[in-house]
């Protein structure tokens, strides 16, 4: 055990790992004195210990008694906080059931925090029949954690007399997947859920004079990431929680009502002979006799509960109560219709508590009675000092806020003002609304002229339909300065996409470009439209303010030259190509040749082309618009055919070994042989030309010599004989 009061909870359910609970009891009931406090009814924790502690990896809560703590051991005042309602389960953080005060207990944060809320009383000698009441809704996150590390949020009954925890009305929640009851909350944080309100009795028959301590606690999850939450509200009627048991002079009927929520209900005589009805409401008209005794069996739910029986007696009452109800009311979605007002009960007997229904055995609270937003039938029950109580059902006739579309932020150039009445402004809203413009939300400043708005603001368009019901929306409007806008003419040859260049070039950096084919900007160019022919266009730039300023753009497409190369026919060595001869000629345009498609290197003689290869032919226009197009050039090698005799006798008559065409393979290679094998004659180039010497100078003998002459890599070797004589 650790510090004051300190203790550690044992885990019995497992349940979804966000926790927020909220706990809250009934109308305060003259007929029942509970311990002073028990219901913070003076908005205040007297009497109450507050504690604060931590949650421990392996599941143990340690607290300690400390001063409440204004963030997690908040009081809720309904006169306040009211119309709050919780992020996640969506119903009211103060009770809905008349309480006039609920508490908070913890906040929305990690950090593997416990806090607790105790109170000690005693159980007055004089009532066998002593019981606590409270409602709970419960909202939890479902982190992946083991049981032990889950927030977790408990309620026990301390027995400090016999020093013992009481088993009946003790539970806790550990947080689950897939509790009973509990649906996927929508708030701001995802795997939450919750259950919405849900009573919990707590009957104490034998434990008169004994001293009784109520524990509430809530934890975040162990490992610090998860958090959890409670809101709680005793009920200060401590006897029995049957309501309606008190006969008023002006009504006939008796309608007894047991706290909402359980699994099941039996209502019977005292004796229970007779069944008298299934409902947590029983209604007996004509009403029973004062001092009839009637039992009440009540069902709870598994493991949120025990067991029980409870008995009431009717009373007679000669305090005044006169219960008044309008017999409906109109009222807009927004800000809704609200059930409390005094004018609904106008006329009734003054200082009756009201509590709200939406079903006519009053076991479902009206979450928000202050704000209704759907029609139909509630049931409000209105109940006296004496307790007295009357349930009459109200029609809500509530209709719908009008629907307004404002087709975006307006934005015009000084000295320009902008018509918000036009009818383009509200286009798609309701039909047959009446418009009138405001400078601020809540339409209590008229817009002084809406229809030529000359400054830049948040203005408010309010839509009124034929039941008065409202809507109001904004509008944004800019009268600004206009952009500084200059723009640039293009010129290019055949075609020209608008996003290789930059047309507002030296503009307002700030400001955006668009680009449209009219004056009125209706159609747009896309940014990578492809200009072919010459045309203006228009230049829209708008500042960031939303002012816009159209300039005329132009664009000047010059023609491409257009040709075409007839591809020279194939030839053989020595014949050359006469490339000037492959294009048409033409006045419009000259031509250049060229041996690369990037047109870097000249082509030296396009007349005389010697090589096989790929060229390539350029036209440049007067505009410097040019075309380029390939040229495939064919030359077939030569066919070598060697002289087979000559006589190296110094004659001056076929002294040389003759190879015609040899000169175009200024790369080939050739050898002469004996007869033998032996090489006589080596050159590359055939140079220098064979005169009948051996490689070392000496004159050869007369005789048949063979040779190899290979012209280039592509052509197969040519070999034959010559025959060498003097």
């Amino acid at each position: 055990m650790k510090g004051v009061n300190s203790f550690s909870i044992i885990r019995y359910r497992s349940l979804p790992a966000f926790l927020l609970l909220l706990v809250c009891m009934g109308v305060q009931n003259a007929m029942g004195q509970c311990p002073p406090n028990i219901g913070f009814e003076k908005g205040s924790f007297e009497n109450w210990q507050t504690l604060k502690g931590r949650i421990e990896r392996d599941g143990t809560i340690n607290m300690n008694v400390v001063a409440p703590d204004p963030t997690n051991h908040r009081i809720l005042d309904a006169n306040i906080n009211g119309k709050e309602t919780d992020d996640f389960g969506g119903f009211p953080v103060v009770c809905p059931n008349g309480s006039g005060h609920s508490v908070k207990l913890g906040m929305e944060a990690g950090g593997s925090d416990a806090h607790g809320l105790h109170y000690t009383f005693t159980v007055p000698q004089t009532n066998s029949d002593y019981s606590i009441i409270y409602n709970y809704a419960v909202v939890l996150e479902n982190p992946p954690h083991q049981p032990h590390e889950q927030p977790l949020f408990a309620v026990k009954i301390f027995n400090v007399t016999d020093n013992k925890y009481e088993d009946c009305g003790s539970f806790q929640f550990i947080a689950a997947a897939n509790l009973p009851g509990f649906q996927l909350a929508n708030g701001p944080r995802p795997n939450v859920f919750y259950k919405d309100w849900a009573p919990i009795t707590l009957k104490l028959p034998n434990y008169a004079g004994k001293t009784l301590r109520l524990e509430f606690t809530v934890n975040d999850c162990s490992l610090g990431g998860h958090f959890g939450y409670a809101y709680i509200d005793i009920n200060e009627n401590c006897t029995t929680p049957i309501t309606g048991n008190v006969l008023c002079n002006d009504v006939p009927k008796l309608t007894l009502t047991a706290p909402y929520g359980f699994m099941g209900y039996r209502w019977f005589t005292d004796d229970f002979s007779q069944e008298l009805g299934k409902s947590n409401t029983l209604k007996l008209s004509p009403a029973p006799a004062p001092g009839t005794r009637l039992a009440l069996e009540i069902v709870p739910y598994p493991n949120q509960g025990c067991l029980d029986t409870l008995y009431t007696t009717v009373m007679k009452s000669d305090d005044p109560f006169d219960f008044k109800l309008k017999a409906n009311m109109e009222a807009c979605e927004t800000p809704g219709l609200d059930l409390t007002v005094p004018a609904l009960t106008l006329g009734s007997t003054p200082g009756m508590v009201y509590s709200y229904f939406s079903d006519e055995n009053e076991s479902i609270f009206v979450s928000n009675p202050k704000k209704i937003i759907t029609a139909g039938t509630y049931y409000i029950k209105a109940v006296n000092k004496a307790g007295c109580t009357d349930t009459k059902p109200f029609d809500a006739q509530v209709r719908k806020n009008p629907m307004i579309k404002v087709q975006g932020d307006q934005a015009e150039c000084i000295p320009n003002t902008i018509n918000i009445t036009a009818p383009a402004i509200t286009q798609g809203s309701d039909p047959g609304l009446v418009f009138s413009y405001w400078e601020d939300d809540k339409a209590t400043k008229t817009l002084a002229n809406p229809s030529a708005v000359g400054k830049t603001g948040l203005f408010y368009i309010k839509g009124t339909n034929q039941y008065g019901c409202t809507n109001i929306q904004p509008i944004y409007t800019s009268v600004t300065a206009p952009p500084v806008i200059i723009t640039n003419d293009f010129t290019a040859c055949g075609e020209l996409q608008l996003s290789t260049v930059n047309p507002v070039a030296g503009s307002d950096a700030t400001a955006t470009p668009s680009y449209w084919r009219d004056a009125a900007t209706s159609v747009p160019i896309a940014p990578d439209f492809i200009f072919k022919q010459t045309t203006s266009y228009y230049v829209k730039l708008r500042s960031i303010a939303g002012c816009a300023v159209t300039r005329v753009a132009k664009v000047t497409i010059n023609p491409v030259p257009e040709f075409t190369v007839t591809q020279p026919a194939t030839v053989r060595i020595p014949q050359t190509i006469n490339l000037v001869n492959t294009v048409p000629l033409s006045s419009n345009w000259t031509y250049s040749y060229w041996e690369d498609s990037a047109t870097r290197k000249p082509l030296m003689n396009p007349q005389r082309v010697l090589k096989s290869g790929t060229y390539f032919i350029k036209s440049t226009n007067s505009f410097g618009c040019t075309a380029t197009h390939p040229v495939e050039v064919t030359i077939e090698d030569a066919i070598i055919i060697p002289s087979n005799i000559f006589s190296p006798n110094g004659d001056g008559i076929n002294d040389l070994w003759s190879i015609p065409l040899i000169e175009y393979y200024p790369e080939s290679q050739i050898e002469i042989f004996t007869r033998n094998g032996q090489s006589v004659y080596k050159s590359k180039g055939y140079t220098p030309v064979w005169d009948g010497r051996s490689n070392e100078g000496k004159i050869v003998p007369v005789g048949v010599y063979y040779y190899v002459i290979k012209q280039n890599s592509k052509q197969k070797h040519i070999s034959g004989t010559v025959t060498v004589i003097y």
